[in-house]
């Protein structure tokens, strides 16, 4: 009886929380450590990736993942802008050094505006206003 209730146990994996895989991208912020041997300051910018541990056991429902969804494609949307008006300015003023040091911005941009938007959708979910997708 005993080892059938183990197998029960062991084979039915409900009793495991589920891991949202959205905290995954939390591993990025490990690259920050990079800072350490090397005293390369940039590198401590991934270290904004550790926010995304915080939805470790964040359930993934629909409305979780309609947030995602509509969080990613406005950063999306936004750096892709901003990559082509870096680029035209590029082209227009002929030096490489500003492409150069701009295009990580964008990158930066994306992702902030991807961090602030999904906390601003999670803010009016528990205070419980509806916004529409």
């Amino acid at each position: 009886d005993d080892v059938i209730y183990l197998y029960h146990y062991v084979t039915n994996i409900s009793h495991i929380p589920m891991i949202n895989k959205l905290s995954f991208m939390g591993l990025v912020g490990l690259l920050g450590l990079l800072s350490i041997p090397t005293g390369d300051v940039r590198y401590c910018a991934f270290f904004a990736f550790f926010v995304f541990f915080g939805y470790l056991f964040t359930i993934e429902d629909e409305l979780f993942t309609a947030y995602v969804r509509k969080a990613a494609s406005t950063a999306f949307f936004l750096q892709t802008a901003l990559f082509f008006i870096i680029y035209a300015g590029t082209v227009l003023i002929g030096d490489a050094a500003v492409f150069k040091a701009a295009f990580p911005l964008t990158f930066a941009a994306g992702m902030f505006v991807f961090i602030c938007l999904l906390v601003i959708h999670e803010y009016r979910e528990q205070r419980g206003v509806e916004i529409g997708t």
